[in-house]
């Protein structure tokens, strides 16, 4: 098989054999690549031994026709309806929150609205707003001290800044933090009179017990975007749900997101959704196993700090900008990878560990004390 050539920004588009945007080239892409032997602890992905028993299950209960037959989304919806308490007519469903993000700037980013960020936001805003020649206004949205999340200062952004769509992530990622949805409420009435659509990324929501999903019927200028990658284990099955008025959703479905959803992620889905209450008792003791982690961490390093609540994932704040990149190739030596924060702004000397079960959570933590990780 062919290997995908990895483009730098750089990369001409002399020989292609078709007229192409010349600003496409100017961003970077790589495919994943998958390191056999090595510890993906960097995506965040849902690994704890009760869920993948569930998601195995759920797949054993695929039939031939989650293969042979096209889509139909009606039922999912429901259940969706009912899990979340929204009403079907209010609930979109799209290929992963990486597809939402490409549909809500294509949809209502354009046409010089433009977006504001309230960051550090997941990269892919900032990717297809670039993709899509959609100017970007960032808006610092940590306390320097990092100790909570500011939004005051998107609020005087949001009164000065003509109508756009604004986006938050609660709890923040990479950083972890989180602020109470009554005051996610406020933002979106400061949206409502600014003319602006506040987006909310509520991707961690179910590791920390918090849902903006409620807000949506009385906020028609508020949209909220829910992954169910790393909440069900689902990151290979790619769906995610996003809540709005049904006015917006009716919108939105006409650039035809229900397209690339297929038959089998939404099979999955459902199959899952059956077992809800088993999977409350993994992100249960996804805390758990967090707690013990970050505490045997600290206990190797007492200057640094765990950013909480978190999700199934911790970050670290270390007070030193070399130490992210040390302990992450010292992890990366021994067959783990983490990621650094510090090239993310407001992260600076941050790095960021994803959970996996218990025992091997303890072996990585003994890993980061080794007096070689700062070495």
């Amino acid at each position: 098989m062919t290997a995908h050539p990895v483009l730098p920004a750089s990369t001409p588009a002399a020989d292609t054999p078709f007229a192409t945007r010349r600003e496409v080239w100017g961003l970077p892409w790589e495919p994943r690549r998958q390191r056999a032997g090595v510890l993906n602890l960097k995506s965040c992905e849902l690994r704890h031994p009760a869920a993948e028993e569930l998601v195995l299950a759920a797949a054993r209960r695929l039939t031939a026709a989650d293969l042979l037959h096209y889509p139909y989304q009606q039922a999912l919806r429901a259940d969706l309806a009912d899990y979340h308490g929204a009403d079907p007519d209010r609930i979109l469903l799209t290929a992963g929150s990486d597809s939402a993000v490409g549909l809500i700037v294509d949809a209502l980013a354009s046409e010089g609205r433009g977006l504001i960020l309230h960051e550090p936001a997941f990269e892919s805003w900032r990717y297809y707003a670039a993709l899509r020649g959609v100017p970007v206004s960032g808006c610092p949205g940590l306390d320097p001290d990092l100790t909570g999340v500011d939004l005051d200062a998107l609020h005087s952004r949001m009164a000065a800044h003509p109508p756009a769509v604004v986006v938050v992530t609660n709890p923040a990622s990479p950083a972890g933090l989180a602020v109470p949805p009554e005051q996610i409420l406020e933002t979106a009435d400061h949206a409502r009179r600014g003319g602006h659509l506040l987006v909310v990324d509520e991707c961690y929501g179910a590791f920390t017990g918090i849902t903006h999903v409620p807000l949506v019927a009385s906020s028609p200028h508020l949209l909220v975007v829910r992954s169910y990658s790393k909440t069900f284990g689902l990151a290979g099955a790619r769906i995610a749900s996003v809540f709005a008025s049904p006015a917006l959703v009716s919108y939105l479905s006409r650039f035809r997101p229900d397209s690339t959803v297929s038959s089998v992620a939404l099979a999955l889905l459902r199959a899952v959704l059956a077992d809800r209450d088993r999977f409350t008792e993994v992100w249960n003791d996804v805390r758990a196993i967090r707690s013990a982690f970050v505490a045997q961490v600290l206990a190797g390093h007492p200057r640094w700090r765990a950013l909480d609540p978190g999700g199934n994932f911790v970050t670290f704040t270390t007070g030193d900008r070399r130490a992210p990149g040390l302990v992450a190739r010292h992890l990366d030596r021994r067959g783990v990878r983490i990621r650094s924060l510090d090239g993310v702004a407001g992260l600076e000397g941050c790095l960021r560990v994803s959970l996996a079960d218990a025992a091997t959570m303890r072996e990585v933590a003994a890993l980061m004390n080794e007096p070689a990780a700062l070495s």
